[in-house]
């Protein structure tokens, strides 16, 4: 399966941060298809009933992506691309400081857990890619858990988090994380910053080494 062909966005927005959200501006198709795959479930959807949507014809939607699998894929690797983005954000913003870094990961994965629901809710369908698509999503998820992984063995390095297997703990902490996407919905009790800022310390509450009794 080819590329995707790009499709016209909207104008860029300026840089950001991983606490201050930013508009994706989806392709048209990208946007109707992911509007189809949450109210019918990707199997549900269909090819005719995204063209529709958008106003497309369906060689034109084939043109971009290829299949309804292409059209999934291009949404989970948006999707990665934009965390991966935040995370590097959040590396980056306190520099040597590896608390402030750890917390701005957790933060970045937990708001793209809820500001970004409706693509985070596509990560279960990663299931239906076939094996070329789903193995370049898998290594971008990979590196997500590599990156967390790299900053508690800097942590543990340097006397602040507990010396537990480190690939371990991060599985711990990203299924932490993930769970929010079961439960998350709009307009909630808490906004999505406040439930960012509570799973932070339940991470950190994981990771942290216990004081001396």
């Amino acid at each position: 399966m080819g590329a995707a062909k790009p499709e016209a966005t909207g104008p860029k927005q300026p840089a950001s941060t991983p606490l201050i959200p930013r508009d994706l501006n989806l392709p048209p198709i990208l946007a109707a298809a992911l509007t189809d795959f949450q109210q019918h479930g990707y199997h549900g959807a269909t090819v005719r009933k995204i063209a529709s949507r958008v106003g497309v014809t369906m060689p034109s939607l084939y043109y971009h992506y290829g299949s309804k699998e292409g059209i999934l894929f291009a949404l989970l690797d948006l999707a990665m691309d934009d965390l991966l983005a935040d995370i590097q954000m959040g590396l980056e913003d306190p520099g040597d400081d590896i608390l402030g870094r750890f917390k701005n990961v957790i933060m970045a994965i937990a708001l793209h857990n809820t500001r970004r629901h409706d693509l985070a809710t596509l990560h279960d369908e990663s299931r239906f890619l076939g094996t070329a698509f789903r193995s370049k999503y898998i290594a971008k998820r990979a590196i997500v858990e590599e990156t967390l992984e790299g900053v508690l063995e800097t942590g543990i390095a340097e006397g602040h988090f507990a010396d537990n297997d480190t690939h371990f703990t991060s599985r711990v902490l990203l299924g932490l994380l993930s769970g929010i996407i079961d439960w998350y919905r709009e307009p909630g009790a808490l906004s999505a910053r406040e439930i960012a800022e509570r799973y932070t310390q339940a991470a950190l509450r994981v990771a942290l080494k216990a004081p001396p009794s």
